[in-house]
């Protein structure tokens, strides 16, 4: 009788070597999943497709526009009307600023457009307010899904290359125009002496 008790403890012997086997293979698949999940969670499809995307269409439009409208602006510098006038200087820098102003607001709508259909944000003007809030670097004014958390920063990155970009043409704009200011003053300086002394 005492080796009929013993059959039975070494019977489920081979029991703990297959669970052992499965729970190999499932903690396998377990970790597999947890860094899937990880990956997901530190880099989400969507927010990276879509944004980046969207942010290469940005600063290839603004790219375009301000080639342009340096073109222009370089172009009606050296007209002569312009030295003609200081008023028409003041007016081309004027209307160059605008431009630029112009193209900033259209790089809003854009993305606006994309918010509104993406189905990310419902409604012009909310999706308008919150492009505008997030391409200016200002902050998010309220918060998008989770699937789309890393959208905000993408339009910030796009206003503050867009920006960037835009200010370093100014300072050359400027510059351009400082001395148009001097030129047209000189001419008229020159053109005044003669005149006077014809009286």
């Amino acid at each position: 009788m005492s080796g009929h008790p013993a059959t039975p403890d070494k019977m489920p012997s081979p029991a703990p070597a297959t669970a052992s086997a499965s729970g190999a293979d499932g903690s396998h698949t377990a970790t597999g999943a947890v860094v899937e999940t990880v990956l997901t969670e530190a880099l989400p499809v969507p927010d990276m497709v879509f944004g980046g995307g969207m942010l290469v269409l940005v600063i290839m439009f603004h790219a375009f526009w301000i080639r342009l409208i340096t073109g222009v602006f370089l172009k009606r510098s050296k007209s002569a009307g312009v030295h003609a006038r200081l008023w028409r200087a003041d007016l081309l820098f004027a209307g160059t600023v605008v431009c630029l102003l112009s193209l900033h607001m259209a790089e809003v709508f854009i993305w606006s457009v994309a918010l509104v259909f993406g189905n990310i944000v419902e409604g012009w003007a909310r999706a308008s307010y919150f492009a505008a809030n997030c391409y200016t670097a200002l902050g998010e004014p309220f918060s998008l899904p989770h699937a789309w958390r890393l959208l905000p920063p993408i339009i910030a990155i796009s206003g503050i290359f867009t920006f960037a970009w835009t200010a370093s043409v100014l300072v050359n704009f400027v510059a351009r125009y400082n001395d148009l200011r001097a030129e047209t003053m000189a001419r008229r300086e020159k053109g005044g002496k003669p005149r006077e002394s014809g009286r």
